[in-house]
């Protein structure tokens, strides 16, 4: 596709990227060489598991959800994603193989990425391999207490750790916007749809959130945290 029709130019975007702003001029001729930027709708498919990995891809604008298929048409959504995030390095790296899903939830512009110049940038430039290293370490420790959380914890302290962890990170506010569905929460949290929805009329009946249409704002965020802690 033209590049120049869907973004403003990889120097821009090299500069917003948190990981990107650390190359050189010669990194940066390496790393745009054979890239390409497409732009998907919402609910299409921009990675499919069980396909081939040969791609680091970056979100520069829209919203998206990463997700496993599992089996009986039951989803577990592992993040969703919002810019300047970096997708489908480990499987590059290991599996050869994407092993999850990624669907547009909003119109996304996405930027593909050659593995094997990605690789070629690990191997060449420290502070870009240390950093690269540091957002997997981040999505580790993350993957980590998620799992804690959805193997230990009620449902009430799963419902907990969505809404914290939606409302803080990825909408940096109080209110987690309508694109997150109440399956969304669900799949988030290893629960069906129905015990999701029943949990947040409760909290809603308590005071700790209201439920705004396809909205959900967070009124008592202390609150909200103790119950993650008791679980």
């Amino acid at each position: 596709m033209n590049v120049e029709k869907l973004c403003a130019g990889c120097e821009q975007c090299n500069q917003k990227s948190p990981l990107f702003n650390v190359l050189n001029q010669e990194d940066l001729r390496l790393i745009n060489g054979d890239r390409y930027a497409v732009r998907f709708r919402a609910g299409e498919v921009i990675l499919k598991q069980g396909t081939h990995a040969g791609n680091i891809i970056s979100v520069v604008e829209g919203f998206a959800r990463m997700y496993i298929e599992g089996h009986n048409d039951r989803n577990l959504v592992l993040d969703f994603i919002k810019p300047w995030k970096l997708i489908g390095g480990s499987c590059v790296h290991l599996q050869g193989r994407y092993t999850y899903s990624v669907v547009a939830v909003d119109d996304t512009l996405v930027c593909f990425i050659d593995g094997s110049n990605f690789k070629k940038l690990l191997a060449s430039n420290q502070i870009f391999a240390e950093e690269f290293i540091s957002l997997c370490s981040v999505d580790y420790n993350r993957a980590l207490e998620r799992m804690v959380g959805l193997s230990q914890k009620q449902m009430h302290g799963r419902i907990a750790d969505a809404l914290i962890y939606l409302v803080e990170d990825i909408f940096d506010g109080h209110v987690i916007g309508g694109q997150i569905s109440r399956q969304d929460i669900a799949d988030f949290t290893g629960m069906s749809k129905d015990s999701a929805i029943r949990i947040l009329k409760e909290f809603e009946r308590d005071g700790i959130i209201n439920l705004d249409g396809r909205n959900i704002e967070v009124l008592d965020n202390r609150r909200l945290h103790d119950i993650s802690v008791k679980g």
